[in-house]
């Protein structure tokens, strides 16, 4: 087993038996606050950091010295947590870890100091050249990595609690009222302090041999605490999560130093603690990580790049713990720095706010580098990129410190903020997997804040709690019934959740009951948010479902409250009944020398149990082959054509009903259309009638009168008949009569001149013997041009 390289920040991976020897970094620790002098958020910057180490920690680096009164000097050389020939041997899964490290001890020379039970299998042990290469071909070794140094980030003077509007949230329940939040976080950093405005429950300490001395010397850690939780007491500070039992495991000591072995050590505690009202969940809901190393997201939980760190988060948040990291403060990307870059943790940004409210109108209160920063900017010290989830207050915030309160900056300061957040929100919704913890507080982030001071395009949200209430509830209702028909089909269902106020989380759909054969999909299926209200339900049924009723469950569910709504799937076969078309000239279409226009109309169809959907209409020419002539909805029942004269023409029309059952054809007479010109034998006329030859006459002529009471007349066999006549400016009426009995009065007065012009259209049920009058009306003038016969 090759042991893992210690990542380095500028230069190649150390060789993996002997690794470069580390300075110890040293830092220059911020002093408490002069309380009359201006908030400094100047981080302390780190020095003598050699390029081989990794310095693990979010400090801001740069040459200022920190503002303010009362600086310690720097530590310089190495002590406790000097990692040169130190080891993190991991042992493959289901080893023994005691009887195993016992064993191996023994055989090579050497005792291991921690061991490693949850978060991985596995020891830490003081190794030289040869003992490494020894224990790569123990075949019980997974794999071995180098033990690192760790520090905490430096901190410098605070705002925040009311920026993310804590005071807002009805579970946070800020009103100087003692009432704690039910939740349990624990801060992985320097300790907790036992102070009166934190509620602290124990601890777990790395950084020496004895596990109970995780109180914190250094600060840092009980700042963070403090941001996250200090007691809602009427005095100090306030938390985002007031009251909630925090948990100090110390992985750094008193210095702000650690090493790897020491982080993974209180990440295997924490994995190792559980509910003990439910053994089988957690303990902690939230763990805050403001300590950070070089490293990358290997996006394999660190199994590819043999990184332990990564090993270990993965299990924790796989247990179902939230992690919250500092994104590290560089002014670079987050991607360089573990684990601010592993997906799995929620990574934060800060922001600097002076007033505790959005606009940035606060003014330029918090003294950093130099220069006074900028309400409601980017913090110029905070890393960046894709890997950042949230961004949070992260300059100047107050809170509390070994013996008293302090302002502090940096991305660890920011990071308190959602850890307390994700404690709202675990205490209020226990069932949230971190993943859904990272989707609440992005969805309810928002981008009032000052994004174009951002150094790259990821915008992340400003974390905002004011919306974090109790759990909220929630009914659905779906639309009652769908039918199909023996075709099968779609059965849409419109689906709509009601919420209380508070809801919000991502209700899951889901649907029982289904015909065999059956297949459903909603769109979309899971509904998040607020405005997350309506969906819809599509049911795929095969053909040949037997007629009948099907009932349906729908199911919306959201971490074990489920509600459902009855619908119903009708399958039903009944066929609507078509009625014939009937074939006409089309009435003020335009008759040529060898086509007549024409006019295809049906009656309604019927259906017994659904309304009807739309028709299809065929055409055969000649009695030749069935063709596709119209396709209309159920409010269009007509078609327009133009028919060769001489030429027989049937048509047939079938309809669907709302479910997609067809009729069977209906078939309306075969139809011959014939000219009977104005000057033909069978076409008498009485009164006055006078002949007028001109050349747009269908025949060449028209045959005219003026006279009120003149009349044209003819007699034909056929199933219809059409007047074709000029229409113009001048033009006069006449009454159609169609054997004797009156139909309608025609006017062919027009606003421009037109000819062969069908003016009546009639049509009979079958085929007979009838007489069309033409009786004029008044003494404007009227035309026959000729008769259309259809036969």
């Amino acid at each position: 087993v090759s042991p893992a390289p210690t990542p380095s920040p500028t230069a190649a991976p150390t060789p993996p038996i002997e690794p470069a020897p580390e300075a110890t970094p040293t830092v220059e620790p911020d002093p408490f606050a002069d309380p009359h002098a201006p908030p400094s958020g100047a981080p302390d910057p780190v020095v003598g950091e050699p390029s081989s180490a990794p310095v693990v920690g979010t400090s801001p680096r740069g040459d200022q010295a920190p503002s303010g009164p009362g600086t310690r000097d720097p530590i310089a050389g190495r002590g406790a947590t000097d990692p040169t020939n130190r080891w993190i041997v991991v042992l493959k899964a289901g080893s023994d870890v005691t009887a195993t490290a016992d064993r191996q001890g023994r055989r090579i020379g050497f005792t291991f100091d921690r061991s490693y039970r949850n978060a991985f299998r596995g020891y830490s042990a003081t190794l030289d050249r040869s003992q490494v290469t020894a224990l790569s071909h123990d075949p019980l070794v997974a794999m071995i990595v180098a033990d690192e140094k760790i520090e905490a980030e430096s901190q410098t003077m605070p705002t925040g609690i009311s920026r993310v509007f804590a005071t807002k949230s009805s579970v946070a329940k800020i009103d100087g009222l003692d009432q704690r939040v039910d939740a349990d976080v624990a801060i992985v950093d320097t300790g907790v302090a036992r102070v009166a405005d934190l509620n602290v429950a124990g601890g777990y300490n790395c950084s020496t041999s004895d596990r109970s001395a995780w109180r914190d010397v250094y600060g840092h850690g009980t700042h963070v605490a403090g941001t996250v939780g200090a007691l809602d007491n009427g005095f100090g500070v306030v938390g985002v999560a007031p009251g909630v039992r925090i948990w100090g495991v110390k992985i750094l000591n008193d210095n702000g130093e650690g090493l790897l072995s020491w982080y993974v050590c209180g990440l295997d505690w924490i994995a190792a603690q559980h509910d003990p009202l439910d053994p089988t969940r957690p303990l902690f809901e939230a763990v805050n990580m403001s300590v950070a190393k070089y490293g990358k997201d290997d996006t394999n939980c660190g199994m590819t790049n043999k990184d332990i760190l990564h090993v270990a988060i993965c299990r924790l948040v796989g247990s179902g713990v939230t992690v919250v990291a500092a994104a590290a403060n560089d002014s670079s990307t987050a991607s360089a720095r573990v684990p601010a870059a592993y997906n799995e943790v929620i990574t934060v940004s800060a922001l600097a706010d002076t007033d505790g409210k959005p606009g940035g109108l606060g003014g330029n209160r918090c003294y950093s580098w130099g220069t006074y920063d900028r309400d409601d900017t980017f913090a110029n010290f905070s890393n960046y990129g894709s890997d950042v989830d949230l961004i949070a207050p992260g300059k100047c915030i107050w809170s509390t410190v070994p013996g008293g309160y302090k302002y502090s900056s940096g991305t660890s300061m920011a990071a308190p903020h959602v850890t307390g957040a994700a404690a709202l929100l675990k205490a209020s919704r226990p069932g949230l997997t971190p993943a859904e913890v990272r989707e609440a507080l992005q969805y309810l982030g928002n981008l009032n804040w000052k994004t174009s001071t951002d150094p790259d395009s990821h915008h992340e949200r400003l974390l905002d709690v004011s919306k974090i209430g109790p759990r909220g509830d929630f009914s659905v209702t779906a639309g009652s019934v769908a039918t199909v028909g023996e075709a099968g089909g779609s059965a849409r269902f419109p689906v709509t959740i009601a919420r209380t106020p508070t809801s919000f989380e991502r209700i899951r759909l889901s649907v029982t009951g289904l015909p065999d054969g059956a297949t459903a999909a909603f769109a979309p299926a899971s509904l998040y948010g607020f405005a997350g209200v309506a969906s819809t339900l599509t049911v795929t049924v095969p053909r040949g479902l037997a007629p009948g009723s099907y009932p349906i469950t729908i199911s919306a569910s959201e971490h074990g409250t489920i509600h459902t709504s009855d619908a119903t799937i009708v399958a039903e076969n009944d066929l609507p009944t078509a009625l014939p078309p009937a074939t006409a000239a089309l009435v003020r279409g335009i008759l040529s020398s060898t086509t007549v226009p024409t006019r295809v109309s049906w009656p309604a169809a019927t259906d017994p149990s659904t309304g009807i959907a739309g028709y299809e209409l065929q055409m055969s020419e000649d009695g030749g082959t069935w063709i596709a002539a119209s396709s209309t909805s159920s409010a269009i029942r007509s078609a327009t054509a133009s028919h060769d004269l001489g030429h027989a023409y049937q048509y047939r029309v079938r309809a669907q009903d709302g479910v997609g059952n067809w009729s069977a054809w209906a078939s309306g007479p075969i139809v011959t259309g014939a000219l009977l010109q104005d000057r033909a034998t069978a076409v008498t006329y009485s009164g006055t009638w006078k002949k007028s030859t001109y050349v747009n006459a269908s025949g060449g002529s028209t045959t005219y009168a003026t006279s009120s009471g003149a009349r044209v007349r003819t007699t034909f066999s056929g199933r219809g008949i059409a007047m074709v006549a000029p229409v113009g400016t001048t033009r006069g009426s006449a009454r159609i009569y169609i054997d004797g009995a009156y139909r309608t009065t025609v006017s062919f007065r027009a606003s421009s001149g037109r000819s062969r012009v069908v003016m009546f259209s009639t049509t009979f049920a079958t085929l007979g013997t009838h007489t069309i009058d033409v009786r004029l009306v008044g003494n404007g003038r009227v035309d026959l041009d000729a008769f259309v016969i259809l036969r």
